[in-house]
């Protein structure tokens, strides 16, 4: 998974401290905006089911931010993010853990890492990878499926941007298209188990099923890119 402040993908297996690509990728995707400002709707056989009323209007919409409340309330706490980051490049036991947070000038204790370790896999972010035998006992090893990018695009790069947005707004289009012609089915099911009442449909939930299946079909696109596949 990954996370841009509130943002999140599910990534499964290594993952990259690259972080420009990950947010140019992420700025790419606000085509979903653009695209669907043109069509504004979802088709289930012919039949409306959803408008996106946020995009309508004269002002242009250039971003949209997605905030996982189970991701963000896991992390609000900063050494988590760090263990996060930590255990992004490799699997660790909790005593390595320990030690590399105290490179970055973490002093806590150990028995305080693995608390916000264990809080992590509750949440579902970090994952128990394998486990080693020792005269000591049982060594966990730990290692995350969810990456923490905070970062901000300076004002100088909005033209760089515009174009490389531009150049990927065809295949976003084809990939919502796809969605709404052969899924929309299935998204409309999601949405259903998403949405507490059946007057929230103004929330926005089809957004946000739709921004996270391109979300993470960026992840795995990226994975295989960069295991040669």
């Amino acid at each position: 998974m990954i996370c841009l402040n509130a943002y999140t993908v599910r990534w499964n297996g290594q993952t990259s401290r690259q972080g420009l690509p990950f947010l140019t990728a992420r700025r790419a995707v606000r085509t979903l905006a653009i695209a669907q400002e043109s069509s504004a709707t979802l088709s289930r056989g012919g039949r409306l089911v959803s408008r996106m009323s946020a995009f309508d209007g004269d002002h242009n919409l250039e971003d949209i931010a997605v905030r996982d409340t189970r991701v963000s309330d896991a992390i609000d706490e900063p050494m988590r993010a760090m263990i996060l980051d930590v255990l992004a490049e490799e699997a660790l036991p909790a005593a390595d853990i320990h030690e590399r947070l105290r490179d970055r000038g973490v002093d806590r204790t150990e028995n305080t890492v693995r608390h916000h370790i264990n809080e992590l896999r509750d949440a579902g972010l970090v994952d128990v990878v394998r486990f080693e035998e020792g005269r000591g006992g049982t060594t966990k090893y730990y290692a995350a499926n969810t990456i923490v990018l905070s970062y901000s695009m300076p004002d100088s790069t909005d033209a760089a941007m515009a174009e490389l947005v531009d150049a990927v707004r065809p295949q976003v289009e084809d990939a919502l298209s796809t969605l709404s012609e052969d899924h929309g089915d299935l998204v409309e099911d999601i949405v259903g188990d998403m949405q507490p009442c059946e007057h929230c449909r103004t929330q926005k939930y089809e957004t946000y099923v739709l921004l996270t299946v391109l979300r993470r079909a960026f992840v795995r696109a990226r994975q295989a890119q960069e295991n040669g596949q």
